[in-house]
């Protein structure tokens, strides 16, 4: 570019002949500009003035260099390499074609595009899109690292391929085949999204049925196609496999819940969002449901002495399930508990011979019959029952002692035999229950006074028996339960003679003063009592019509006004009855098929009987149980 710097005025008059003389021509020539080299002339914003050699270098190549702050306000074009060691702040586009270095920061409020190099000082932070390193390792692959610098993961071995471990990334080599990492649980588990491709492993040394629980899609979205492996130690125990409101499909098509016993593995493959199916990889055996929620156990005369059942109290009876492995070695079943954690389940019965029996309980079903206790009871089981912690069992039975217990665990069954009460049951033992606090036990029998109650320690077995009610039951004790919070006791009594019912209140101190008689007695002997969960009500069952009759129950004041009989009758004598865990249905165990009759319970009214379960029980219904399975 040529700078011109001439006069304003132009002489129109012709030179002179005179050489030595300032000519008009030489008015009119162009003026010689000198600076030093490499400098750029101007004015700073220091005001008006002469001009300046600005500190802006140029070379001949027409590479600039500014040492301070560039600061441009419109759009920046730059055809050749440029260096500012200071500030450039540009507010209107800026293209460069060529090198721009920058030593200091650097603010662009609009476009920047270099078709040229451009180098920075100090590396590039995340926050401005930079990787906030200065060199980058050849062949790595870069991982985001949230707002500081990338890192990377090397290349290994070759044949290696990027694998996840659920939280960062490495270079692994292929496995040789498919693996299904392990993941060990010993407690009741629900799977998470890490779990796709794992197997969910039991352990042979948690002796203890867990639950394994597939979540809804709702709740965790395992992808289609997703395969989870559920394995139980050879040797371990049964764990059940349970889907939370999606679909579990096995076998010939069955849905629902699965059992996986010892040495199995089943596979669960993952075909719609809300869909599983479930084969077994290795499998002894068929394959086995497996049932959470409640269920209900019915003892009886006649082979194979107990029945179980799922139950729902909106629907009623369920399938009944398998019969156990190994049945009672009895010839009728005549009490049925549950321990209080769902985890066992005994039987008491007789006259020859399997007096107390009792198994491993799970959604599974039965597990392996437990040893029967070194010392059996001495005759014909009746009543069972378990303490509330579960680690005591008591038989009333007949034939002296009349009541036998046992320490009780659920990985190992009884325990050796507690010493007999030293103040003996006075007759054949027909009911038993330990009080809510499990520092009473209370015992039925057919001798006055009808009904014992001693101490109870689960360390040391029975204490010193508790005085006499003042005013006793007019009959052999059946059934007797405690209500809910310990402050009552109920005897079902019978031998001909009302009130067929007899309670008391209860303390540490023993029984009190015999609550009064319902108005309305029950029309016949009593055998069975039970209070429904909640304490507000308490069913007796007899055997005159209608077989069960139920009363309001106020432990200050006993007994209320009895509630209406149900529509439909109990089909015969009324033997046992029993509240399922929610106090939402009653169950009587009777005579006379159908032998097991529910109904859905208000907590003040009977409902529409149940539909019969179908497959009945097999014989007379004698006792009746239920319990949760989770």
């Amino acid at each position: 570019m040529t700078i011109s710097l001439k006069h304003t005025f132009t002489s129109a008059k012709t030179d002179s002949a005179d050489a030595t003389l300032v000519q008009p021509s030489n008015w009119n020539q162009e003026h010689v500009l000198t600076a030093a080299a490499g400098k750029v002339l101007g004015r700073d914003t220091s005001g008006a003035g002469a001009v300046q050699e600005l500190p802006i270098s140029v070379t001949s190549a027409g590479n600039v260099t500014i040492p301070n702050n560039f600061a441009v306000t419109g759009t920046t074009g730059l055809t050749g390499n440029t260096t500012v060691t200071g500030t450039l702040g540009v507010t209107g586009a800026a293209t460069l074609s060529s090198t721009l270095g920058v030593t200091g920061a650097t603010t662009l409020s609009s476009t920047l595009a270099v078709t040229g190099a451009t180098t920075l000082t100090t590396a590039l932070g995340v926050a401005s899109g930079g990787t906030g390193l200065a060199t980058l390792t050849a062949n790595n692959v870069l991982i985001g690292n949230g707002t500081s610098a990338v890192t990377s993961v090397a290349p290994g071995t070759s044949g290696n391929v990027l694998t996840s471990n659920g939280t960062t990334w490495a270079s692994t080599a292929i496995s040789s085949g498919v693996s299904f990492p392990q993941n060990s649980q010993s407690a009741n588990y629900t799977l998470v999204i890490g779990d796709a491709g794992k197997q969910i492993f039991h352990p042979v040394a948690d002796t203890t049925v867990r639950t394994y629980t597939i979540p809804a899609n709702a709740s965790v979205a395992f992808p289609i196609g997703t395969v989870v492996l559920f394995t139980v130690e050879n040797g371990g125990t049964t764990v059940g496999v349970v889907i939370t409101s999606d679909t579990l499909v096995y076998g010939n098509g069955t849905t629902g819940s699965i059992a996986v016993a010892a040495n199995q593995t089943l596979m669960c493959i993952k075909v719609t969002a809300t869909k599983w199916m479930a084969n077994y990889l290795y499998q002894t055996g068929t394959p086995a449901s497996y049932t959470t929620g409640e269920i209900i156990a019915v003892a009886h005369t006649a082979s194979p002495y107990v029945s179980v059942y799922s139950f729902n109290s909106s629907t009623g009876f369920g399938a009944k399930l398998t019969n156990p492995a190994t049945l009672p070695a009895t010839t009728n079943g005549y009490g049925v508990a549950f321990n209080p954690a769902g985890t066992a389940i005994a039987v008491g019965g007789g006259p020859f011979g399997g007096f107390i029996t009792a198994y491993p309980w799970s959604g599974a079903g039965f597990g392996t019959k437990y040893t029967d206790p070194a010392t059996l009871p001495t005759g014909t089981g009746r009543g069972v029952a378990f303490n509330p912690a579960g680690t005591s069992i008591a038989v009333a039975h007949s034939t002296a002692p009349n009541i036998t217990a046992y320490p009780f665990n659920a990985g190992t069954g009884f325990g050796t035999k507690y010493t007999n009460p030293a103040t003996a049951v006075g007759g054949n033992g027909y009911g038993v229950a330990f009080n809510p606090a499990g520092d009473t036990i209370a015992v039925g029998h057919d001798a006055s006074p009808y009904i014992n109650a001693y101490p109870w320690n689960a360390g040391t077995g029975f204490g010193v028996k508790y005085t006499n009610p003042a005013t006793l039951p007019t009959g052999t004790g059946f059934g007797v339960a405690f209500n809910p919070a310990g402050t009552s006791i109920a005897v079902a009594n019978g031998s001909g003679v009302t009130p067929n019912i007899t309670a008391y209140p209860w303390s540490g101190a023993g029984f009190g003063t015999k609550y009064t008689n319902p108005a309305t007695l029950p029309t016949g002997e009593g055998y069975g009592v039970a209070f429904s969960p909640a304490g507000t009500a308490i069913a007796v069952a007899h055997d005159v019509s209608p077989f069960v009759s139920v009363y309001p129950w106020n432990a200050g004041t006993g007994f209320g006004t009895k509630y209406a009989d149900p529509a439909t009758a109990v089909a015969g004598y009324g033997n046992g009855v029993a509240f399922n865990n929610t106090g939402s249905a009653i169950a009587i165990a009777h005579q006379t098929s159908p032998y097991i009759t529910a109904y859905p319970w208000s907590g003040s009214a009977f409902g529409t009987k149940y539909t019969n379960p179908a497959t009945l029980p097999t014989g007379l219904g004698y006792g009746v149980a239920f319990t949760t399975v989770t």
